[in-house]
Parts: structure tokens; sequence; C-alpha cells
């Protein structure tokens, strides 16, 4: 029998995110492709044979323990898994920025299922782990899939698309942080003058052509979130020579995407200047995954 493991949750990015129209329970429709990318938040779940689900997270996040993504997805394993003789010390140390729009959350939260389902030898399949996911949150199941992927519906139907080619990424986060509850709410009350084209994205991933998935890279919401810093950002890489930039999630932090490794390492550099969260990244084919047991 186990007694720990060890996760690695990787972020992830959309390259390109659309609002296609809402369900009639009001939750919003969603066709987006998502990358996961090699920036990752660890975590270390323990037996601790105590009968309860004690969470550390380094650094702190603001969430109090029972809003916290990561609990609330050990609590629902536990009783999806109908498993009640159970205790657990769960320690995510993060390097995901919170509030980014980079899906920290819920890196986490498929982290731990991921995870618990290994510790416990419960034999949930992947995508049963998904439908466990998204009871909690759109993006849990795609962090546990990861790879590159189509998204339709709220986010959960999923069509693998072929791997991006060689390229990097560069990824900052401005200072400033958003509610992705308070971004879905603004969409909702402004008109999109200019819709993202996904199709373009699709037809550019197919054709191995990154100059084609850059041109056609957008945000839908990047006409909601009114931060300066995002087209400062943006219009920042594209002079270091990205082939394009975009928003991701729900924001604000912009990824732009490079050919070239040598101009990707010089914006990464200028940029570590002035943001606190920024990162060089490159494209992974996976989803959270453990990576020790003992």
């Amino acid at each position: 029998m186990l007694s720990s493991v060890v996760v690695q949750a990787p972020a992830k990015i959309n390259v390109g995110l659309d609002i296609v129209g809402s369900t009639d329970d009001d939750h919003h429709l969603l066709r987006t492709i998502m990358q996961t990318v090699d920036i990752y938040d660890v975590i270390e779940i323990k037996r601790n044979n105590l009968g309860q689900i004690n969470l550390v997270c380094d650094p702190e996040v603001t969430s109090t323990i029972d809003q916290n993504l990561s609990y609330k997805a050990a609590q629902l394993f536990f009783k999806e898994a109908e498993i009640d003789d159970y205790g657990v010390d769960i320690c995510v140390k993060k390097s995901i920025p919170v509030a980014s729009g980079l899906a920290g959350g819920s890196a986490d939260a498929a982290g731990v299922l991921v995870g618990l389902n290994r510790l416990y030898e419960a034999d949930f399949s992947l995508g049963e782990l998904c439908d466990i996911g998204l009871k909690l949150g759109a993006d849990i199941p795609f962090c546990v899939l990861g790879g590159i992927q189509l998204a339709d519906g709220v986010g959960e139907i999923f069509t693998p698309m072929p791997s991006l080619p060689e390229c990097y990424f560069v990824i900052a986060k401005p200072n400033e942080s958003v509610s992705t509850k308070e971004v879905f709410a603004c969409y909702d009350k402004i008109d999109i003058t200019n819709r993202p084209d996904i199709d373009g994205v699709i037809a550019g991933v197919v054709a191995q052509n990154l100059e084609v998935v850059a041109s056609h890279m957008q945000n839908v919401f990047e006409e909601v979130v009114c931060i300066n810093s995002v087209k400062k950002i943006k219009d920042l890489m594209l002079e270091f020579g990205a082939l394009g930039a975009s928003m991701t999630g729900s924001g604000p932090a912009v990824f732009g995407i490079f050919e070239n490794k040598l101009k990707a390492k010089r914006c990464f550099k200028a940029f570590e200047e002035d943001y606190l969260d920024v990162f060089l990244a490159v494209p992974v084919d996976y989803g959270s995954v453990v990576i020790e047991e003992s």
C-alpha cells in the first residue's frame, strides 16, 4: 500500500478563446484551444491516518480551506470513490500565479484527483476523473488530460489536436489580478465587436504553421478586461519578435509565441525587470501526472 505520492500539475494557456452561447442554466458555452505548458505546481499527498484532510499551500492562497479547489477535489474524490477510511496531508507548492488565467487552482484540483486515484488505487479512468473534476470547475477536466485540445461545451467536450511545432512561450502576468466570475459577468453586459477565429487557429495547428496559428490567436475577454498593461505586454512581446501575443483564460496573464528561442529568451529577460511573474515555457503533451510514489 502506498503511503505518499507527488504529482506535477502543469499550467495551461488558451491559444484562442471564444464564447459561443449559453446553456439553459446560464453557463457559458466555450470554444477554445487549450495547451499545457511546463510551468508546474507540485502536490505532495501523504496518508495521515487521522480521518481528515489537511491542506497547506506554499505560498499561501487567499481562499479559505472550504473554498479551495484542491480541498473540494479531495472531498469529492473520497465521496465518489466511496472511501470512508481516509486521511491525507496535502501540500501544494505553487509556481503558477493565482488569478492569472493559467488555471493554477484547476491544475491543483486535477493533481489532487490524479494523486488520490493512485494513492488509494481507486482505478478511476482519466475520463472518470474528468467527470468528477467537472463538478467543481470547467478547466479541471482539461488539466487532468493536458496536451493540446479543442474544448467545446462548457469546456468539457474535447477533440485532441496535433502537437504544436517546436515553439516557445513567454508568459507575463500584470501586477493586477482579476476575478473570473467578474469577467464573465462583465462579458454579459457588453457587445463584443471582434470575435476570435478559432477555426483559423485550428487550421494553423493542423497545417503545423505557427505563423497562421499566431495570426488568428485572440481572446474574447480582452475587450472585457480593461487593464492597460495587457496591451502594453502584448505590444512589447511583438517588438521582441513574437509571432503573436494574446491574453490567456479570463486573464490577465499574456503569452507570446516564438519560433526562435533566442528571441524568446531576450523577451523573457526584458520582462523580468518589471514583472514578478514571468516565465519562459514550452508546450507539453500531458496533464497532471504522478512523478514519485512511496
